[in-house]
């Protein structure tokens, strides 16, 4: 009998046990609650990982299933080939825009280093003369004055900040990098699993958990709805604008297209803000620049689709597919990510899922036994006062 085995739920089973005494109930739930505490304590390092990995699972399993038929049965077979394609499909293009990205930030720790603490800083200051005395001419109201040694002083100091701050994000990456490797790696095995043995495991789950199968099957359409769906949504509103916002920064000739491409990209994930935590500093550093036209050229296309995609395409490709409504997405994207950090971006809708669900149910099913209903004559009618 394996650890997912449904045979203590069967009829003759349950026909042949006697009803515990309370004691036994109240012992049993205590340790079964220090149980899952202590297990929730064990598997919380790899929660994220587990987390991807079910919601993988589920939009994997109908290909899966086809394969299963095409190699006559054969389960691990094409676990192990839809799981292998993974890794070729994934890792092959990460390997390419990390090599990519590393080149260029090697190439912005370089400029930000040395080409600005050079003489040529002084000399682009000197040719800008006449924007420092029209800033001063700004800042007088307030006692500020601008010379061309304080900002050099300034920007030089900044330029080496910059480069420090790229040389520990360097490291920083590095770690991170071997972290996402082992992720992963743990990832492609969760996922292989739950592909082999997840209909023990469903099995399971339906005869430990005290709901009927018929609302556990809802709830987990549900759930995996939602999980699909913020997928989806969250998945292309990043490519579009990782996408939009290299090409941008690639026609208009700026440094790190691809870099600057694919932190946009990570960016999209955060609410509200997004991808303007880019754009917007390199537009107030072109304004300062002098360069108008291309601060205008990259603001208004970004500006444009963070606005759509933020506020109309993400809500819709996750509202519609889950049957929530756009403010609750909205609410659940926020909250999740402040409550429980990037990973939140992906529980707080699902958390957000599973109460509307168990709400639905309770309200179909469970309150008609606990309250009476109201009048027909009364629904809907205004309270009155006595």
């Amino acid at each position: 009998m394996t650890a997912f085995s449904a045979e203590p739920g069967t009829d003759e089973a349950v026909n042949s046990l006697r009803r515990p005494q309370l004691a036994a109930w109240i012992g049993l739930l205590f340790a079964l609650a220090v149980c899952v505490i202590v297990v929730l304590m064990v598997l919380a390092p790899f929660f994220s990982v587990i987390l991807l990995a079910v919601v993988a699972s589920g939009l994997i399993r109908p290909s899966y299933r086809r394969l299963v038929t095409a190699l006559k049965g054969r389960r691990r077979a094409a676990a192990i080939l839809i799981c292998g394609m993974l890794l070729v499909v994934l890792l092959a293009p990460l390997y390419l825009i990390a090599q990519e990205v590393s080149q260029e930030a090697l190439g912005i720790y370089e400029m930000s280093t040395t080409q600005l603490t050079e003489g040529r800083l002084r000399e682009m200051l000197e040719q800008r003369q006449d924007r420092i005395e029209q800033a001063n001419r700004v800042l007088e109201p307030f006692g500020l004055t601008l010379t061309i040694d304080r900002v050099y002083d300034l920007l030089a100091t900044l330029g080496v900040r910059i480069g420090g701050f790229f040389y520990k994000s360097g490291v920083s990456l590095a770690k991170g990098l071997v972290r996402f490797v082992f992720g992963f790696v743990f990832w492609v095995l969760i996922l292989y699993y739950l592909l082999v043995d997840g209909r023990e495991f469903r099995t399971w789950i339906e005869d430990t958990m005290p709901l009927p199968v018929d609302e556990q099957h809802l709830v987990a359409h549900r759930f995996m709805d939602m999980a699909s769906s913020l997928v989806v949504g969250n998945g292309v509103a990043a490519i579009i604008q990782g996408l939009v916002g290299g090409l941008t920064f690639f026609a208009l000739g700026l440094h790190g297209a691809v870099l600057w491409g694919v932190v946009m990209a990570i960016f999209a994930f955060i609410p509200v803000v997004g991808i303007s935590l880019v754009f917007v500093p390199f537009t107030i550093i072109l304004l300062f620049a002098g360069e108008t036209s291309r601060a205008l050229m990259l603001f208004v296309p970004l500006a444009v689709v963070a606005t759509v995609v933020e506020y109309w395409l993400k809500p819709l490709l996750v509202g519609r597919r889950a049957q929530m409504h756009t403010l609750l997405v909205f609410l659940s994207l926020i909250g999740g990510a402040v409550v429980f950090g990037p990973v939140g971006l992906l529980l707080g809708p699902l958390v957000m899922t599973l109460f509307l669900t168990l709400a639905g149910i309770y309200r179909e099913r469970y309150r008609p036994f606990l309250v009476e209903p109201r009048p027909e004559a009364a629904k809907g009618e205004e309270p009155t006062s006595p």
